[in-house]
């Protein structure tokens, strides 16, 4: 049963609708990025306190790739565990202040450094452009790590839908090429599967935030026609062999169209003997997780996923 802060939150999205607010998916894609980021930057709960946040960029394949590091509360002085950071949105829309709340608990719940990546979007940058932005990021601090203050044993990767997504696949990609994979990834209900549509794909198709029409509205922009969906950085589910893969927590909610692919990831990492935390949130949607100002569920996610990176680091 849907909880009962989604099912007014979901009621409260219908009345702006009817009132005459557009719908995100019928406007062009720069103006709803930048009418929704803002309503993202407002869901997320008052922003806590961190012992330093440090604004940067590093050079990546297409420019420079923005970045914002946050130090916990009662951080020791040096090198700290660290999770690098890429946050949602369907490659398309978010930014580092939509999620700017989130990290900040994050950092501060974990004991750990975070580090947000404000990686290339869609239309204007296509797949691969957010994918290889990822993963030079994740290469650049994990080769450098004592610029980041970050303790290079201990880098994870992580972040919510498209984050997670590209969370996963940075571990993969670093696995192919024989290169130092990330410490642990943290996949809050990750998009595994573009090339089938799953049973949740079609049941929540419509009514439940994420639904079918906002869904094929980032993927026009991200994966344009004759773009091949098996390909493992669109579909990392599609993968053959899971061996290997680092630890990682997968985070899913119950009326989520990409629960199911979220819970399928986390069944063959598991099944592949990686060790793996699975939890699924039943009574709520899409963007919990961020949506700390309204879903008390949110809330109590970060502090879940913050537990187990830190009980993963002993931090």
């Amino acid at each position: 049963m849907l909880d009962s802060e989604a099912r007014l939150l979901l009621d409260l999205m219908d009345k702006a609708t009817q009132d005459g607010r557009p719908r995100l998916s019928s406007l062009p894609h720069a103006v709803g990025r930048k009418a929704v980021d803002k309503m993202s930057e407002d869901s997320e709960a008052a922003p806590p306190d961190v012992a330093s946040v440090y604004d940067g960029a590093i050079a990546g394949p297409g420019g420079e790739i923005r970045f914002r590091r946050y130090r916990p509360l009662g951080a020791a002085a040096g090198p700290l565990p660290t999770l690098i950071y890429y946050h949602g949105g369907g490659f398309v829309i978010g930014t580092i202040e939509t999620h700017d709340s989130t990290c900040r608990r994050l950092a501060n719940k974990s004991r750990c450094q975070v580090i947000s990546i404000d990686y290339r979007l869609a239309p204007e940058h296509p797949f691969p452009a957010p994918i290889d932005d990822g993963i030079a990021s994740f290469r650049h601090i994990r080769d450098n790590a004592a610029a980041f203050e970050a303790d290079p044993r201990k880098i994870a990767v992580g972040g919510d839908s498209a984050g997670g997504a590209m969370a996963a696949v940075i571990c993969q990609s670093a696995r192919r090429a024989g290169e130092k994979m990330p410490a642990f990834q943290m996949l809050i209900y990750p998009a595994t599967d573009s090339s089938k549509q799953s049973a949740s794909r079609q049941d929540f198709a419509k009514g439940y935030f994420l639904d079918k029409e906002l869904m094929d509205w980032f993927w026009k922009a991200y994966a344009p026609a004759g773009t091949d969906l098996t390909d493992l950085r669109l579909s990392p589910l599609l993968e053959q062999d899971f061996k290997g893969l680092p630890p990682a927590f997968v985070l899913t909610a119950g009326f989520d169209p990409l629960r199911d692919e979220g819970r399928a990831y986390a069944n063959r990492l598991i099944d592949a003997g990686v060790k793996t935390t699975y939890v699924n949130y039943p009574g709520t949607i899409h963007g919990f997780f961020s949506m700390t100002r309204f879903l008390q569920q949110g809330l109590k996610a970060n502090d879940e996923a913050a537990a187990v990176l830190a009980a993963h680091f002993g931090t």
